[in-house]
């Protein structure tokens, strides 16, 4: 009974060993992420806006932190499956990140804006699942906000992404309106 205790807590202080071990790249990773959100956000602004604002990031701006301890280090081995499996989902999303910035960027006849619009995507939908991991390593207890005036991790994300929606609503508000203003005035846009 004594030795299946002992390997009970054994097996829980590894697990959580694991996890601390693991946090601060995992935490670095995901700041990198939340930048790139925030930049493309920009970006993708500046695109549609046409006011002659433009952004001077590089295609480099935009690749994500690969994490150099996943999958490799003996502390991922010691992960609860359900940390494991969170971490495996955030770091895959950064491929599919990194893949479209590396083949995407400067392609011919592809749009600016729709190249920050999918950026936009991507990095939300790995924001999304760094949720489930900033909660389950808990990484708002390990590394609280640098600065006073800084929120959480969490709350930072949640404010970029709403920030990003709100943008593309305002985009497609603008769409529609034009569209529209087109379709009142269809010899207006045309040719003689």
């Amino acid at each position: 009974m004594n030795s299946r205790r002992s390997s009970s807590e054994d097996k829980a202080r590894r697990e959580a060993e694991a996890r601390k071990y693991l946090a601060h790249e995992l935490n670095r990773v995901i700041e990198r992420v939340l930048y790139i959100h925030e930049r493309a956000s920009v970006n993708y602004v500046c695109t549609w806006a046409k006011d002659g604002v433009t952004p001077s990031d590089l295609q480099m701006d935009f690749v994500p932190y690969m994490p150099v301890l996943y999958p490799n280090a003996q502390q991922f081995r010691d992960l609860s499956g359900d940390d494991a499996t969170a971490l495996i989902a955030f770091y895959d999303s950064l491929h599919a990140l990194e893949k479209f910035v590396n083949d995407w960027w400067g392609r011919d006849g592809q749009l600016v804006e729709n190249i920050f619009n999918m950026l936009l995507h991507l990095a939300s939908d790995s924001l999304s699942l760094a949720g489930v991991c900033i909660e389950r390593f808990e990484l708002e207890k390990l590394f609280p906000p640098k600065y006073a005036s800084w929120d959480t991790l969490s709350s930072r994300i949640n404010r970029t992404k709403e920030s990003a929606e709100k943008s593309r609503e305002h985009r497609t508000a603008k769409f529609n309106a034009q569209r529209a203003s087109s379709q009142v005035h269809p010899t207006k846009n045309r040719r003689a």
